[in-house]
């Protein structure tokens, strides 16, 4: 099981790779309706998580994403989260150096996950 969406001017480009626990959120995430947008990366979670995989990595790779979508991060973190117990969830968020902006939201979902192993990485170009 894998998915794969492209990123728009509006819309993060989505890679999910179930058979190694993989899933990526890359670029600008301003929806029009993000629960419709992220409606099939959410039923892949849901398929995913009944048997996952010894690992499972949520990578972010965002330059800019707007309120709903801080909805849809957090909401995919405690699912995620919510398994635990049968693999090793880890989320790498990535920023761009240059974009404080980033590493502090970065930071603040950390802060709110505490319970999660969450590692804010530093890159000079995604």
């Amino acid at each position: 099981m894998s998915l794969q969406i492209k990123p728009t001017v509006k819309t993060p480009g989505i890679e999910f790779d179930s058979n190694n626990g993989t899933i990526t959120i890359k670029g600008i995430s301003i929806p029009e309706d993000p629960q419709e947008f992220f409606e099939p990366l959410n039923t892949q979670i849901d398929e995913y998580i009944l048997t996952p995989s010894e690992t499972t990595f949520l990578d972010f790779k965002l330059e800019y994403f707007n309120t709903s979508t801080t909805l849809i991060i957090r909401n995919l973190i405690r699912k995620l989260r919510a398994i635990s117990d049968k693999t090793n969830f880890k989320v790498r968020w990535y920023y761009e150096t240059d974009d404080e902006d980033m590493e502090e939201a970065g930071e603040e979902f950390k802060m709110l996950f505490r319970d999660v192993d969450f590692e804010i990485i530093g890159v000079n170009h995604f």
